[in-house]
């Protein structure tokens, strides 16, 4: 009976329907993923909170740490090293004020917030007055291409403060931490754009200032607000309990906030892909019309149209010429709102002809290198053929051929006379090989019939007993 049960039940298993094993499948591929998305394992709520409240406070060895790292990223921009701006970075306690206000938030702990915001207002200023200060005295102080690189921010940047703020409270949260990686993944963020505040305000120059600290408070926004979300998801206690209306005044403040936050990085971000596919369209109109004569080109973005500048070399260009061109980028590359100019030969700069000539030399003597160097080459190769050849009569094929002389001899008594000699043999195509060669002299009075079946048996006497792969035999 029991037997019949357990055959009747894996019966049942082995014809269910498609349905139900897709169920299954669903079923523990969606466990599989929880498992593997899983925040609560290691989790540390406590250990967190107290990890942030004690690095938050911007005094004593972290203000000196600060002060140091906004240094190390100063110079590194102003010397336009990557490298040395990454180790500023290594050092870099900026993020804890950051990450102390976005767990304030979270637990709704305003004395924490209080202190936080307070404590992320002195690092601000102690990173201004740093790199101000170091601008101010450099004796280079040029703009960089690291520095250019934090003036124009995008809603893009903002994705490093987003997944960094994200490694951050997320490996803060583990018993087990490990703040290096984090660290340098949010003040990558953070250090540079607030440098270039600093020399901004050290020259005067307030767009490059007010940019770089919008993408400076840009990214320093969405690293709080990833740590809020994270601290939410995990389910951190409140530290005194909302009601409805305050949690919903809360969310309705950080939505708003962030909107007003992102709305000008996200035109920054329009801007900059239009004057991108902008680019890429004069790039196509040059090679189109263009393409031998311009030596270099610039397209300048201005207020209300942009302005693309050619530097020509070997062609004028008429005001009516001028017109028709402008007319063209409108009418076939959709460039309504750029017009355009030419640098033409009298006005080229001077340093671009020393350069173009340099190159130009450069190639003349690269030309002259390779030239020596071809000959050389051509004369190993001669050299290296004639050596060959004397290497290949060195080892000529040798045999005893005295010995074999008087064998012959005494096998065929009618030959008067046998050579001996190695000669080259070449078939044009293909390469010159050596090959030994037999000449025989019969008697006259030997018939010719024995000659012929004479010089086979010799021809297969020498193979053998000279140990040879191939011979000819010339006989008369």
């Amino acid at each position: 009976m029991m037997e019949n049960k357990t055959t009747e039940q894996k019966f049942r298993q082995q014809n269910k329907p498609v349905k139900e094993h897709l169920k299954e499948l669903f079923a523990a591929t969606r466990e599989w993923f929880s498992a593997l998305l899983d925040l609560q394992h290691g989790l540390s709520r406590e250990g967190t909170i107290i990890a942030i409240k004690n690095n938050k406070r911007m005094r004593g060895a972290n203000a000196w740490m600060l002060m140091c790292s906004i240094m190390i990223a100063s110079l590194g921009l102003d010397l336009d090293s990557a490298a040395v701006i990454i180790g500023a970075m290594l050092i870099s306690p900026l993020m804890a004020p950051i990450l102390g206000i976005g767990l304030a938030v979270g637990i709704n702990d305003r004395e924490a917030l209080t202190i936080s915001l307070r404590h992320f207002t002195i690092a601000i200023l102690i990173a201004l007055i740093t790199s101000t200060f170091y601008f101010y005295i450099t004796p280079l102080g040029q703009p960089t291409s690291e520095i250019l690189k934090r003036t124009s921010p995008n809603l893009l940047d903002s994705l490093v403060a987003v997944f960094g703020g994200l490694a951050g409270i997320i490996s803060i949260s583990r018993k087990e931490q490990s703040n290096a990686i984090p660290g340098v993944a949010i003040a990558t963020a953070l250090m540079p754009p607030l440098c270039v505040s600093g020399y901004g305000l050290a020259n005067g120059n307030w767009p490059v200032m007010l940019n770089a600290f919008y993408l400076f408070f840009l990214n320093s926004f969405f690293i709080a607000l990833t740590t809020y979300i994270i601290i939410r998801l995990l389910r951190f206690p409140f530290k005194s309990h909302l009601n409805e209306k305050d949690a919903r005044r809360t969310r309705i403040i950080i939505t708003v906030f962030s909107m007003i936050i992102i709305l000008p990085s996200a035109k920054i971000l329009r801007d900059l892909i239009v004057f991108q596919r902008d680019k890429e369209k004069a790039e196509m109109f040059i090679d189109d019309h263009f393409e031998e004569n311009c030596i270099d080109f610039s397209l300048v973005k201005g207020d209300t149209s942009n302005q693309l500048v050619l530097e020509l070399l070997g062609r004028s260009i008429t005001p009516d010429s001028l017109q028709y061109f402008n007319d063209l980028l409108a009418s076939d590359y959709n460039l309504e709102n750029t017009k355009l100019s030419f640098v033409q030969d009298n006005t080229l700069r001077l340093e671009k002809i020393n350069k173009m000539q340099l190159e130009l030399s450069n190639l003349g003597k690269i030309a002259n290198q390779l030239e020596s160097a071809n000959k050389i080459q051509s004369a190993q190769e001669t050299q290296i053929t004639e050596l060959s050849q004397k290497i290949d009569s060195i080892n000529a094929i040798s045999i005893p051929f005295k010995s074999i002389g008087d064998e012959l001899k005494t096998i065929f008594p009618k030959l008067d006379e046998v050579g001996f000699a190695n000669v080259e043999k070449s078939v044009f195509e293909k390469e010159t090989v050596t090959i030994p060669l037999f000449i025989v002299r019969w008697n006259r009075n030997t018939p010719i019939y024995q000659r012929r079946n004479d010089e086979k048996k010799i021809y297969d006497f020498l193979i053998k007993r000279a140990d040879l792969d191939t011979l000819q035999i010339i006989a008369y």
